[in-house]
Protein backbone atom coordinates (compact mmCIF):
# COMPACT_ATOMS: atom_id res chain seq x y z
CA UNK A 1 0.00 0.00 0.00
CA UNK A 2 1.12 3.89 -0.85
CA UNK A 3 -0.33 6.81 0.89
CA UNK A 4 0.17 10.29 0.63
CA UNK A 5 0.09 12.83 3.58
CA UNK A 6 -1.84 16.24 2.52
CA UNK A 7 -0.98 19.46 4.53
CA UNK A 8 -2.71 22.76 3.76
CA UNK A 9 -0.52 25.84 5.56
CA UNK A 10 -0.84 29.18 6.13
CA UNK A 11 1.74 31.36 7.59
CA UNK A 12 2.63 28.23 9.40
CA UNK A 13 6.35 29.21 10.35
CA UNK A 14 5.82 28.64 13.94
CA UNK A 15 4.49 25.12 14.02
CA UNK A 16 4.53 23.79 10.97
CA UNK A 17 8.80 22.45 11.31
CA UNK A 18 7.51 20.43 14.76
CA UNK A 19 4.51 18.87 12.33
CA UNK A 20 6.27 17.39 9.92
CA UNK A 21 9.29 16.15 12.12
CA UNK A 22 6.71 14.06 13.80
CA UNK A 23 4.86 13.36 10.73
CA UNK A 24 8.46 11.86 10.03
CA UNK A 25 9.24 10.36 13.11
CA UNK A 26 5.42 8.28 12.69
CA UNK A 27 5.24 7.32 9.20
CA UNK A 28 7.41 7.14 6.38
CA UNK A 29 4.85 8.13 3.72
CA UNK A 30 5.56 10.82 1.12
CA UNK A 31 4.66 15.03 2.38
CA UNK A 32 2.93 17.41 -0.38
CA UNK A 33 2.54 20.72 1.42
CA UNK A 34 -0.01 23.35 0.14
CA UNK A 35 1.61 26.32 0.69
CA UNK A 36 -1.56 28.83 0.55
CA UNK A 37 -0.31 31.82 0.02
CA UNK A 38 2.06 32.47 3.23
CA UNK A 39 3.74 35.61 3.73
CA UNK A 40 6.26 33.97 5.95
CA UNK A 41 8.71 31.03 5.32
CA UNK A 42 6.23 28.36 5.61
CA UNK A 43 7.39 27.21 2.33
CA UNK A 44 10.77 27.04 3.21
CA UNK A 45 10.36 25.13 6.49
CA UNK A 46 8.09 22.63 4.35
CA UNK A 47 11.32 22.29 1.49
CA UNK A 48 13.78 21.83 3.94
CA UNK A 49 11.99 19.01 5.74
CA UNK A 50 11.64 17.32 2.01
CA UNK A 51 8.04 17.92 1.51
CA UNK A 52 6.86 18.38 -2.13
CA UNK A 53 5.74 22.10 -1.71
CA UNK A 54 2.54 23.63 -4.10
CA UNK A 55 2.30 27.19 -3.69
CA UNK A 56 -0.85 29.29 -4.24
CA UNK A 57 0.07 33.12 -4.89
CA UNK A 58 -2.45 34.41 -3.23
CA UNK A 59 -4.35 32.88 0.15
CA UNK A 60 -7.24 31.04 -1.44
CA UNK A 61 -8.68 29.28 1.41
CA UNK A 62 -8.56 25.54 3.21
CA UNK A 63 -10.72 24.21 1.15
CA UNK A 64 -8.86 25.46 -2.24
CA UNK A 65 -5.96 24.10 -0.76
CA UNK A 66 -7.48 20.68 -0.18
CA UNK A 67 -8.78 20.91 -3.87
CA UNK A 68 -5.70 21.71 -5.22
CA UNK A 69 -3.84 18.66 -2.84
CA UNK A 70 -6.67 15.89 -4.06
CA UNK A 71 -6.29 16.91 -7.77
CA UNK A 72 -2.34 16.73 -7.21
CA UNK A 73 -2.85 12.96 -5.18
CA UNK A 74 -5.19 11.82 -7.54
CA UNK A 75 -2.34 11.28 -10.68
CA UNK A 76 0.02 10.23 -7.76
CA UNK A 77 0.79 5.90 -7.51
CA UNK A 78 -0.85 5.83 -3.93
CA UNK A 79 -3.96 3.88 -2.60
CA UNK A 80 -5.17 6.58 0.38
CA UNK A 81 -4.32 10.36 0.54
CA UNK A 82 -4.42 11.22 4.76
CA UNK A 83 -5.05 14.99 5.55
CA UNK A 84 -3.68 16.93 8.59
CA UNK A 85 -3.37 20.26 9.87
CA UNK A 86 -0.46 22.08 9.88
CA UNK A 87 -1.03 23.64 13.34
CA UNK A 88 -0.56 20.65 15.52
CA UNK A 89 -4.26 20.23 16.44
CA UNK A 90 -3.86 16.67 14.47
CA UNK A 91 -0.85 14.35 16.38
CA UNK A 92 0.91 12.28 13.90
CA UNK A 93 1.47 9.39 16.38
CA UNK A 94 -2.06 8.55 15.08
CA UNK A 95 -1.12 8.05 11.49
CA UNK A 96 -0.57 4.34 12.22
CA UNK A 97 -4.15 3.55 13.45
CA UNK A 98 -5.94 5.57 10.36
CA UNK A 99 -3.55 3.19 7.95
CA UNK A 100 -4.72 -0.09 10.50
CA UNK A 101 -8.51 1.10 9.85
CA UNK A 102 -7.75 1.39 6.04
CA UNK A 103 -6.32 -2.23 5.75
CA UNK A 104 -9.57 -3.34 7.27
CA UNK A 105 -11.78 -1.31 5.36
CA UNK A 106 -10.71 0.11 1.98
CA UNK A 107 -13.56 1.66 0.76
CA UNK A 108 -14.08 3.39 3.98
CA UNK A 109 -13.14 6.73 4.59
CA UNK A 110 -11.41 7.34 8.19
CA UNK A 111 -12.37 10.44 10.35
CA UNK A 112 -10.44 11.50 13.23
CA UNK A 113 -12.50 11.96 16.04
CA UNK A 114 -12.06 14.40 19.43
CA UNK A 115 -13.88 14.76 22.59
CA UNK A 116 -15.87 17.81 23.00
CA UNK A 117 -13.80 18.09 26.90
CA UNK A 118 -11.73 20.89 28.88
CA UNK A 119 -9.17 21.18 25.99
CA UNK A 120 -11.54 22.71 23.24
CA UNK A 121 -12.72 26.33 23.63
CA UNK A 122 -16.55 26.56 24.40
CA UNK A 123 -17.25 28.18 21.48
CA UNK A 124 -15.47 25.06 18.94
CA UNK A 125 -17.76 23.59 21.44
CA UNK A 126 -20.73 24.72 20.61
CA UNK A 127 -20.05 24.48 16.78
CA UNK A 128 -18.75 21.02 16.30
CA UNK A 129 -21.97 19.57 18.16
CA UNK A 130 -24.33 21.75 16.05
CA UNK A 131 -22.28 20.98 13.11
CA UNK A 132 -22.07 17.22 13.63
CA UNK A 133 -25.73 16.94 14.59
CA UNK A 134 -27.11 18.58 11.34
CA UNK A 135 -24.42 16.87 9.76
CA UNK A 136 -25.42 13.30 11.34
CA UNK A 137 -29.32 14.24 10.29
CA UNK A 138 -28.57 15.03 6.87
CA UNK A 139 -26.67 12.11 5.64
CA UNK A 140 -28.75 9.52 8.61
CA UNK A 141 -25.04 8.29 9.77
CA UNK A 142 -23.86 9.44 13.13
CA UNK A 143 -20.74 11.71 12.85
CA UNK A 144 -19.58 13.02 16.17
CA UNK A 145 -16.89 15.01 14.81
CA UNK A 146 -18.06 17.14 11.91
CA UNK A 147 -15.20 19.61 11.87
CA UNK A 148 -11.70 17.75 12.29
CA UNK A 149 -9.63 17.42 9.20
CA UNK A 150 -7.83 14.48 10.10
CA UNK A 151 -8.47 12.45 7.79
CA UNK A 152 -7.60 9.05 5.22
CA UNK A 153 -9.64 9.66 2.19
CA UNK A 154 -8.88 6.32 -0.58
CA UNK A 155 -7.52 7.39 -3.77
CA UNK A 156 -10.67 6.65 -6.53
CA UNK A 157 -13.01 9.21 -4.01
CA UNK A 158 -10.14 11.87 -5.00
CA UNK A 159 -11.33 12.07 -8.43
CA UNK A 160 -15.04 12.71 -7.49
CA UNK A 161 -16.59 16.32 -7.56
CA UNK A 162 -16.95 16.54 -3.93
CA UNK A 163 -17.16 20.66 -2.98
CA UNK A 164 -15.96 23.92 -4.61
CA UNK A 165 -16.03 25.45 -1.58
CA UNK A 166 -13.24 27.37 -0.92
CA UNK A 167 -13.42 27.98 2.59
CA UNK A 168 -13.26 26.27 5.77
CA UNK A 169 -16.59 24.23 5.34
CA UNK A 170 -15.24 22.50 2.59
CA UNK A 171 -14.47 19.51 4.75
CA UNK A 172 -18.20 19.71 6.07
CA UNK A 173 -19.73 19.43 2.52
CA UNK A 174 -16.78 16.57 1.50
CA UNK A 175 -19.08 14.17 4.32
CA UNK A 176 -22.92 14.57 2.50
CA UNK A 177 -21.27 14.05 -0.76
CA UNK A 178 -19.25 11.05 0.33
CA UNK A 179 -22.50 10.00 2.17
CA UNK A 180 -24.96 10.33 -0.62
CA UNK A 181 -23.19 8.51 -2.50
CA UNK A 182 -23.13 5.35 0.00
CA UNK A 183 -19.52 5.53 1.29
CA UNK A 184 -18.93 4.50 5.03
CA UNK A 185 -17.19 6.22 7.44
CA UNK A 186 -14.53 4.59 10.37
CA UNK A 187 -13.42 6.50 13.21
CA UNK A 188 -10.02 7.14 14.68
CA UNK A 189 -10.49 8.79 18.44
CA UNK A 190 -7.83 11.46 18.69
CA UNK A 191 -6.78 13.58 21.60
CA UNK A 192 -8.38 17.49 21.53
CA UNK A 193 -5.46 19.17 20.94
CA UNK A 194 -5.74 23.06 20.94
CA UNK A 195 -1.32 23.94 21.16
CA UNK A 196 -0.71 27.43 22.81
CA UNK A 197 0.73 28.54 19.52
CA UNK A 198 -3.00 28.05 17.28
CA UNK A 199 -4.89 31.17 16.48
CA UNK A 200 -7.44 29.59 14.08
CA UNK A 201 -7.42 30.96 10.92
CA UNK A 202 -11.47 29.71 11.06
CA UNK A 203 -13.77 33.43 11.18
CA UNK A 204 -17.59 33.33 13.19
CA UNK A 205 -18.54 34.07 9.77
CA UNK A 206 -16.80 30.19 7.98
CA UNK A 207 -17.99 28.19 10.89
CA UNK A 208 -21.48 29.84 11.72
CA UNK A 209 -23.24 31.62 8.43
CA UNK A 210 -20.77 29.51 5.88
CA UNK A 211 -22.12 26.28 7.08
CA UNK A 212 -25.46 27.33 7.27
CA UNK A 213 -25.81 28.28 3.69
CA UNK A 214 -23.87 25.63 2.78
CA UNK A 215 -26.24 23.14 4.92
CA UNK A 216 -29.10 24.44 3.28
CA UNK A 217 -28.18 24.26 -0.16
CA UNK A 218 -27.07 20.93 -0.07
CA UNK A 219 -30.77 19.67 -0.49
CA UNK A 220 -30.84 21.08 -3.92
CA UNK A 221 -27.84 19.78 -4.77
CA UNK A 222 -27.14 16.63 -6.54
CA UNK A 223 -23.96 15.10 -5.13
CA UNK A 224 -24.49 11.83 -7.52
CA UNK A 225 -20.74 11.12 -8.71
CA UNK A 226 -19.84 8.22 -11.40
CA UNK A 227 -18.67 4.94 -9.76
CA UNK A 228 -15.16 3.63 -8.83
CA UNK A 229 -14.19 0.44 -8.04
CA UNK A 230 -12.19 0.08 -4.83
Amino acid sequence: MKGLILISAYNAAKTLDDVLQEVLKYSDLSIVVINDGSTDNTGDIARSHGAHVIDHKINQGKGAALQTGFTYAKNQDIDFLITLDADKQHPAECIPEFIEQYRAHPDAVILGTRERDKNMPWTRKFSNSVSASLISWRIKHSIYDAQCGFRLIPKPYLSWKLSSIIGFIFESEVLIALAVNGVKFKFVPIPTLYPDTNHSKMTYFDSTFGFIFMYISSFFKSYKQEKYDI
